[in-house]
């Protein structure tokens, strides 16, 4: 191995002192890059991007960038972070750089809306609405024209016109989530007997004159039977099957029969009328204790003045004086004074008036909700279930007392055979009967279920010797009343308080 060099004084002080000069050299190249990092300014370009709730759209906001600027690219990479690839508009990335549009928000992608499919519709040239709302006169009273005016066409005229389904257009966002339009549906053809199709033009005409109604598709269009004058006693006896328009009065003694609607637009005396659909009378009834008006639908009347009035759904008068009024839904006296005077008037859904009574404190008797009389027979027929439940019982005893014998005897006589027919007979009999009691008890069950929750309103003055019944229960108003709403709770009349209109 070869000896290590031994140095001499001066070898060694040179070294050192280069040693030093390059620790020197290396200090000062530090010191020039630090100075060097120290004078480059920081940059002042900021690229804020904001999307829209909904993603169809979204902007960019670029700061002053001082002596810098912005390219294009920079703007897209910004719009990729936040993962916006669709609907980038190019051209406004171009002008914000070109043009220096600093701290202004520029819309800068755009999604495309989805267009949605549009169903087909029928457009019907005639009113569709067969209950209008009775129109309020200037003194506060009822006017219940409006709701008696048919919908009436001619032969040949244009009744509907069909307006196709159209496709709609997918859309999409800016992030790529496309918006996929739901299929178009298309409507059935009108149906009826009286109309005509045009396929060319997708209309409708009818073929024949009367009052014209569409349910579901199916356009009806029935015969109007109008009489221009009075109906008198001479005439007697008008009946027809469809609607009935009676441009006159109505007097005392003539029966009136249709199968739907009636409208007079007169005054009715002591006649009787009776409609499959709705009754409107445009100036009310003077029954004189004989008339009589019932409807399987909704009876509409100016006043009620000593007539008994029976209706399937609701009554509507602007004044009832001494009638016997029974409904299976409500009945709404409105109007200026809306009053109830007398009589009996029983609503199995609720009565609504502006007064019930009189000063004079003629009795006056209100009721709603389902009437003791229903609640009797439905006991009774409860009892009357039991005891056929019974007999029936009984005659399927007997009836296998029967079998029985005959099998141990492994015979059957004539006599035994004889018996079980006859007993057999009892049997269906008996169950006919408990179907008929179990289909009556249905029908009283249903009218108790309609009545509950049924309450009287009275939004103004109610006065001595009105009695309030709901259901089973009942109330005596000893003193006059005002703005009271009653209402059956525990098997007792309660009273809540009606705001003032």
């Amino acid at each position: 191995m070869d000896e290590i060099k031994k140095l001499t004084a001066e070898e060694l002080a040179a070294l050192r002192e280069q040693i030093r000069s390059g620790m020197k050299k290396d200090e000062t190249k530090a010191q020039a890059a630090a100075q060097a990092f120290v004078s480059v300014p920081q940059s002042t370009k900021k690229i804020e991007v904001k999307m829209e709730e909904d993603r169809m759209s979204a902007t960019i906001t670029l700061s002053n960038p001082g002596e810098e600027s912005y390219v294009v690219p920079e703007l897209v990479n910004a719009l990729r972070s936040r993962k916006i690839v669709i609907g980038i508009q190019t051209q406004q990335l171009i002008e914000m750089v070109t043009q220096g549009i600093y701290n202004t928000p520029v819309v800068v992608a755009i999604g495309k809306p989805l267009v949605p499919s549009t169903e087909g519709y029928y457009e019907y040239l005639f009113d569709t609405e067969e209950h209008r709302t009775p129109e309020i006169r200037e003194d506060g009273s009822t006017d219940y024209a409006a709701v008696g005016r048919l919908a009436n066409v001619n032969a040949g005229d244009k009744i509907a016109i069909y307006h196709p389904a159209t496709l709609g257009e997918n859309g999409f966002d800016i992030m790529g989530n496309e918006k996929v339009a739901k299929p178009a549906k298309e409507k059935p053809m009108l149906r009826g007997q009286c109309i005509s199709f045009k396929e060319e033009t997708n209309e409708y005409f009818a073929t024949k004159s009367g009052k014209i109604s569409v349910q579901d598709s199916n356009i009806e269009i029935l015969d109007v039977h109008e009489i221009k004058g009075n109906v008198t006693v001479i005439q007697g006896k008008v009946e027809f099957f469809g609607d009935l328009y009676i441009h006159g009065d109505v007097e005392s003694g003539v029966v009136i029969r249709a199968g739907r609607n009636v409208i007079v637009d007169g005054t009715v005396g002591a006649a009787s009328i009776s409609a499959g659909g709705d009754i409107i009378l445009q100036k009310g009834i003077q029954g004189a204790g004989k008339g009589k008006v019932s409807a399987r639908g909704n009876i509409f009347s100016d006043f009620i003045e000593y007539a008994k009035i029976e209706a399937g759904m609701d009554v509507y008068a602007n004044s009832i004086i001494n009638s016997d009024i029974s409904t299976q839904g409500n009945v709404i006296v409105s109007g200026k004074h809306g009053s109830i005077i007398g009589g009996d008037t029983h609503g199995l859904r609720g009565i609504t008036a502006n007064a019930a009574g009189n000063e004079s404190e003629i009795k006056t008797n209100l009721h709603a909700g389902f009437l003791e009389a229903d609640y009797t027979k439905f006991m009774d027929l409860n009892q009357k279930e039991k005891k056929a439940n019974s007999r029936l019982e009984n005659v399927v005893d007997e009836i296998t007392s029967l079998f029985k014998a005959s099998a141990k005897a492994k015979a059957v006589t004539k006599a035994q055979k004889a018996e079980i027919l006859k007993l057999n007979d009892k049997k269906t009999e008996i169950q006919k009967e408990i179907e008929q009691i179990k289909a009556d008890k249905n029908d009283i069950s249903r009218k108790m279920s309609m009545g509950m929750g049924a309450a009287i309103v009275i939004r103004g003055d109610i006065f001595r010797n009105v009695v309030i019944k709901i259901d089973t229960a009942s109330l005596y108003i000893w003193k006059p009343e005002s703005y009271v709403k009653f209402i059956c709770k525990n098997e007792s009349i309660e009273r809540r308080t009606v705001p003032i209109a």
